[in-house]
């Protein structure tokens, strides 16, 4: 019977922290590397607004430094970012691909 409470113990420990995984970073930001290469491609994109913390999480998965950089670089996509409101200092983070990128403003 112990051996048996054990396991049921276990396993409930890890799915609560395959759970607190999951929940600890809201985007879709996992395969950052290929987002951050998206932006030089992309012709336009989503701009979501973050609070300071949603901002702060990004930074885990995020350059911010990098996505800017990109995002400069790429007239297109950065006049898309302004038409929706935001400008190039606001941009904390990018998540997506080419054909569904989104990009997070603070």
């Amino acid at each position: 019977m112990t051996t048996l409470k054990i396991l049921a113990l276990t396993a409930t420990l890890l799915a609560g922290g395959a759970t607190a995984t999951l929940a600890a970073s809201p985007y879709d930001v996992m395969d950052g590397v290929s987002s951050l290469g998206s932006i030089q491609e992309a012709g336009s994109a989503t701009v979501l607004q973050v609070n300071a913390n949603e901002a702060f999480t990004l930074k885990f998965d995020n350059d911010v430094a990098s996505v800017q950089a990109r995002v400069k670089n790429n007239a297109r996509l950065l006049n898309a970012v302004e038409r929706q409101g935001y400008t190039l200092e606001q941009i904390v983070g990018v998540s997506g691909d080419q054909n569904s990128l989104t990009l997070y403003a603070l």
